[in-house]
């Protein structure tokens, strides 16, 4: 769980996560390859590309010519608020930041408490243009709630709007660095009027710690859903890879549906098991054989039983915090799991000595999505959906148990090293 703790102090956005990994994966011995470029692959060979500089896809090929595909796939990106392209305001005496919601971010979270800014910038260079990352290390700006003298209903709940009360307080006019772009400026060691243009974030600046009795519980930012990207590349990495690539793809963008160049409902995952397929002068139908002897596992975090609202749980399916994998179902097709996905993820949990948790959400209470749905549109694989139990999903910071990252750990590092032998409608042996 340090190793968690550490990663998520470099990791404020998914360019920044997607940057660190990439850092992981050289030191451990994989090749960077380019979409723009012929892939000469090597059997045995460790291999990772990215797209936007905010999606990576990583895998490991066989000693021997491989039979189909085994696939874990999550997200880098969590809910926040992004800076519009003109974000400087002023009202009175003060300098505000103009932002736009980014997913599904719990609004009163971010308020009272200090926060830094975060992202891609492009830069004019005599050359082109050049992206560079930039991460705040000092708070630079915030958002105050309105004084309970003004709001008397403030503690009965009262709907915020993200136009009026979730800009940020940045600064004062006429008092040295007059704006962001300003700060960025400095920050990047550049001249402010080379820069172009930038996807910039709100960040915590606080990245986490250990709390509770017995320091059972982990809070953070952006628990979801980089615990289970972590959790997957670590899997990754400790493998002994046997039959069958082992792929672990890393998404942005599924807080906002995946619609995008880089995301999970992107061609960007097919077209990467396509070009491995071409690389060993596969034909159509050979790699349509391996995409049939393949499967997927889908992991982004789920919501946790809450001692303070049981009701809002199904009596019989709810999960907790370190209790194991949760393994989601919806009869909705919410979630991929089928029961011949869910018995494969269970026998291989069994296998890694690894607790599983079958979990469901009230019939009447819609729960959130994941983007393994999203990726079958475009590689029809069988598929299931899991993740680890927390609290406060979709806060500015949320909880998690310490436990359960080391059981994901352990289940995806014990899926990539089995020999799953056949996979059909009926049967799956391995």
């Amino acid at each position: 769980m340090k190793k968690f703790l550490e990663f998520i102090k470099d990791t404020p956005t998914a360019f920044h996560a997607a940057h660190k990994f990439k850092k992981i994966l050289t030191e451990n011995g994989f090749k960077e390859i380019k979409e723009n470029e012929i892939w000469k692959l090597s059997l045995g060979g460790k291999y990772f590309i990215g797209r936007n500089m905010s999606s990576l896809i990583a895998f490991v090929l066989p000693q021997k010519d491989f039979k189909g595909f085994h696939i874990a796939a999550a997200h880098l990106d969590s809910p926040t608020f992004k800076l519009k392209p003109n974000f400087s305001l002023e009202k009175g005496k003060y300098l505000k930041v103009n932002t736009e919601v980014y997913g599904g971010p719990i609004y009163s979270s971010w308020m009272d408490r200090p926060l830094g800014v975060a992202g891609r910038v492009w830069i004019q260079t005599e050359n082109g243009i050049e992206a560079k990352l930039i991460q705040s290390k000092t708070p630079v700006m915030c958002i105050p709630r309105l004084p309970i003298h003004y709001n008397r209903n403030v503690n009965q709940g009262v709907e915020l709007n993200p136009q009026v009360d979730m800009l940020p307080l940045f600064g004062e006019k006429n008092r040295g660095i007059t704006s962001l772009t300003q700060l960025v400026a400095e920050e990047l060691q550049v001249d402010e009027k080379s820069i172009i243009s930038s996807d910039l974030y709100l960040t915590c600046l606080d990245r986490g710690c250990l709390v509770g009795a017995n320091q059972e519980f982990i809070m953070a930012p952006q628990i979801d859903n980089l615990e289970c990207s972590f959790g997957l590349i670590e899997g990754l990495l400790q493998a002994q890879v046997q039959e069958k690539v082992s792929v672990c793809a890393l998404f942005d963008n599924e807080e906002i549906g995946s619609s995008t160049l880089q995301g999970a409902g992107s061609t960007f995952l097919s077209d990467t098991l396509k070009r491995i397929s071409l690389a060993f002068s596969k034909t159509e139908e050979e790699h349509l054989i391996a995409l049939g002897n393949s499967f997927i596992v889908s992991a982004d975090n789920a919501q946790g039983f809450h001692p303070n609202y049981p009701q809002k749980y199904d009596e019989t399916n709810a999960c907790f915090m370190n209790e194991g994998i949760v393994i989601k179902n919806s009869a909705g097709g919410a979630y991929t799991t089928s029961a011949l996905s869910s018995a494969l993820f269970q026998a291989i949990c069994k296998k890694a000595s690894v607790p599983v948790q079958l979990n469901s959400n009230r019939s009447d209470i819609r729960g959130g999505s994941t983007l393994g749905a999203i990726s079958l549109s475009h590689v029809s694989i069988p598929s299931v959906d899991i993740g680890l139990a927390q609290l406060a999903m979709h806060s500015a910071y949320e909880t998690a148990g310490t436990k359960d990252l080391e059981y994901l750990i352990r289940a995806i590092k014990t899926f990539y090293s089995s020999v799953i032998q056949e996979i059909n409608e009926e049967k799956i042996s391995f």
